[in-house]
Formats: C-alpha cells, sequence, structure tokens
C-alpha cells in the first residue's frame, strides 16, 4: 500500500508540473509563399532573411491563365542555383486559373516532369507539387478525378497538396477530393467580396474550425502579410494586388490589420487538432513589392512579438522651401497628430494637404497644422506629406495625438 500511495503522490506530482496537460502539436510549422513571376537581386537577402523563421519555400513555377485568347502558359523565372543553395524543402507550386474551362492533363505532365527534372538537376529539394485553383464548389467531383488522372502520369514518390478555398467546406465531392491528395491548404484570405476587406478574423476561425472537423489530411491555413487597393471601374471594383494598375479611377486601399492577423495564429497554434500542420504566409516580401509587408513586420507578426506604432514627423528640404512629413516606421496603424506646431523664421507661405488646415500666427513665424479629419491612421511603410512652407528656417517644435 506504501509503494502505491508513493507512486500514485509521484504520478500528481508529474501532472501538477504539467506533463498531464494536454500538450499543443509541436510539429507546427511555418511556410511562406514567394510568388514572383521574376526573380531578381532582392531574393538573396529576402531568401537569408526568411531561413530562420520559415522552414518550407512554397514556389510559384508555372501558371495558366484564361485570356481572351484562350489559355496562355507562364513559367516563372526562378534563380534556380540560388534556391538550391537555401537548401530548404521546396514545395513546387502550379496556378491554374479559376476560369479555365477546362484543365490540361498531357500539357501539364509534360511540363511538370521537365520542371521537376530542371530543379531537381539544379539541386533544388522538391518534396512535393502544390495545386492552386480556385475550383468551382460545383465541380469538385470533377477536379477529384481530373487530379486522381494526373497522378498516375507523375512519379508515384511526388506528395501533391491543393490550396483549398472555404466555400469548399461541406459541399459534395469534397470528402473524395482530400482523398487524392497528401496535404490540404485552406486559404482564408481574399476569398470574400474586395468591399468586405481581405481578411476578417471571425470568419477564418469559422473556416479553420469547419476544416478541422471535416480534415482527412494533413492540412496548413494560409494567411496574408500584403496588402491591396480597389480601383472604381463601370462594372463594379477591379482589384490591385502584386502589380500597380495604370489607371486614374478612384483608388481605395485595402490595408491588413496586422493585429488581427496575428491574433488568428496565436489563437490557431493554441488549437489541440491532430491534422494541423501549420501556417503559410502569403507572401516573401521583396523591398521592391510596395503591397506586402516589410520583412520586419512580417518577422514581428509571425513570431508573436509586440506590433506598435512608430510615428516620425520631419522637416524635409532646404531654405526656403520645406515640406512637413509623416512616416510610420512601426507594425500596426499609427494616428496621425491632431495638432503640429513650428516656428520659423521669415516664413512667407504655407499650406497643408492630406486632411490637414493651417494657420499662421499674427507675426506669420509661428505655423499650426490642424488635423480636420477624425481618425486618419497612417500605415506601416507609409509616407505622407502633411504640408509645406516658404521660411528663411523652419523647426518642428511640438506635436499632439
Amino acid at each position: 500500500m506504501k509503494l502505491q500511495f508513493t507512486l500514485v503522490t509521484l504520478l500528481l506530482s508529474l501532472c501538477v508540473l504539467g506533463s498531464c496537460i494536454p500538450q499543443r502539436n509541436s510539429a507546427f510549422s511555418q511556410h511562406i509563399y514567394i510568388w514572383q513571376r521574376v526573380w531578381n537581386s532582392e531574393h538573396a537577402q529576402a531568401l537569408a532573411q526568411s531561413k530562420a523563421d520559415f522552414s518550407v519555400l512554397r514556389v510559384l513555377a508555372l501558371q495558366l491563365h484564361q485570356t481572351k485568347t484562350g489559355p496562355v502558359w507562364t513559367q516563372a523565372k526562378v534563380d534556380l542555383p540560388l534556391l538550391a543553395a537555401d537548401g530548404r524543402a521546396v514545395q513546387l507550386v502550379v496556378r491554374l486559373d479559376g476560369q479555365l474551362k477546362h484543365l490540361p492533363t498531357t500539357v501539364l505532365q509534360q511540363k511538370l516532369l521537365a520542371l521537376l527534372q530542371l530543379w531537381q538537376q539544379q539541386g533544388v529539394k522538391v518534396t512535393q507539387l502544390e495545386l492552386d485553383y480556385d475550383c468551382a464548389s460545383s465541380q469538385l467531383g470533377a477536379y477529384a478525378l481530373w487530379i486522381k488522372q494526373l497522378r498516375k502520369l507523375l512519379p508515384q514518390t511526388l506528395a501533391v497538396s491543393i490550396t483549398a478555398l472555404p466555400d469548399w467546406l461541406g459541399r459534395p465531392g469534397w470528402p473524395e477530393l482530400q482523398q487524392q491528395v497528401d496535404q490540404l491548404t485552406l486559404q482564408v484570405h481574399s476569398v470574400i467580396s474586395p468591399e468586405q476587406g481581405l481578411f476578417q478574423t471571425e470568419l477564418a476561425k469559422k473556416w479553420t474550425q469547419q476544416l478541422a472537423a471535416e480534415a482527412q489530411k494533413p492540412f496548413y491555413i494560409a494567411v496574408p502579410s500584403y496588402h491591396s487597393a480597389l480601383l472604381k471601374q463601370e462594372q463594379g471594383w477591379l482589384v490591385e494586388s502584386e502589380q500597380a494598375l495604370q489607371s486614374e479611377s478612384e483608388r481605395q486601399e485595402l490595408w491588413l490589420d496586422a493585429l488581427a492577423v496575428q491574433g488568428f495564429s496565436l489563437w490557431l497554434k493554441q488549437q489541440d487538432w491532430p491534422l494541423l500542420q501549420g501556417l503559410a504566409w502569403f507572401r516573401l516580401p521583396l523591398p521592391s513589392d510596395k503591397r506586402s509587408w516589410s520583412y520586419s513586420q512580417l518577422q514581428a507578426v509571425s513570431s508573436g512579438k509586440t506590433l506598435t506604432a512608430d510615428l516620425k514627423l520631419s522637416l524635409r528640404g532646404e531654405a526656403p522651401h520645406f515640406e512637413l512629413v509623416a512616416e510610420n516606421h512601426g507594425f500596426i496603424a499609427a494616428p496621425l497628430p491632431a495638432r503640429i506646431n513650428l516656428s520659423g523664421v521669415l516664413c512667407s507661405a504655407a499650406d497643408a494637404v492630406s486632411g490637414y488646415q493651417f494657420n499662421f500666427s499674427k507675426d506669420k513665424n509661428q505655423l499650426q497644422f490642424m488635423l480636420s479629419k477624425a481618425e486618419t491612421m497612417l500605415q506601416p511603410r507609409q509616407t505622407l506629406v502633411l504640408g509645406w512652407a516658404s521660411c528663411q528656417n523652419l523647426t518642428l517644435w511640438a506635436f499632439k495625438g
């Protein structure tokens, strides 16, 4: 009895120390998409920065998109020596336009086999093929049959995964589709009406919970690290994302809330779902990619660091022409100051822009800029000119939030 009592006491002590508490998925990992169709000199630094934070690279390799004259293939110009030298596992991604009337089989097989051979010869560690196709939910059964046929034409050792859409969950054909692949990635960004924004936390949680209940295969959740814009058209809105569109149309920015994305990712890491594997971030930032987060912001969000704004005001130019400029070097949106005071010498003219109004003092050497719009925010990486002044000397001496 004494021995049994001792054993029970020891087990209880271990539980108190935490060994009997359900453990979260220790295999939770974070992947990153590389979505540029043409690699450039910026990729070397971007890969080096990301190596400690993201375990797998998901690389856009091939795209088939629908045009007015028919389907067009585009092969990404990937720096294969650089990708091979990186050494991480790579998922080769094929993007298929959701507007395609028919999915190719033989042509795709030929292109894929040639790409696989080329990438592997260059030393790239291709571990998986990822198919990114916005299939109509009514065609999931046909999509499953197409994948089944395609897999017969590919190396049997090549794992195949798909990007899934929330609209597929619970639909006929969804279980059959899962049976044809090795892995799923549920996209929870840019899947609702653009006017509703890029990402909504509650919807993302709802979809993820539904997938966890229905999943037959290991799955990842794809989350955003970019923003976009809407351009007003006669027939609605046109989405401007990776590439700037030359248009004089009314533009409405769709800024991504970093706190919301981080909150969702932290919530996801706490879920005890056996098939949940981790997150896939879209997309690897480059300095020239003005629609993506900076890498420092992506790293802060994905690692769970505290996110803060960092608003800087400065004067640019030299006498007699100065500009008042605001910059946000932080990771979340920063409110613009309600009032900004400047002191000048021999000032002759000044004006305010970007939602500010300007007042001269009686002697014209004390300048005040007053924000006329309530709750105007400056986004991370954003620079905004607030006004200008013509003075022999100008000093920024006070501002109030």
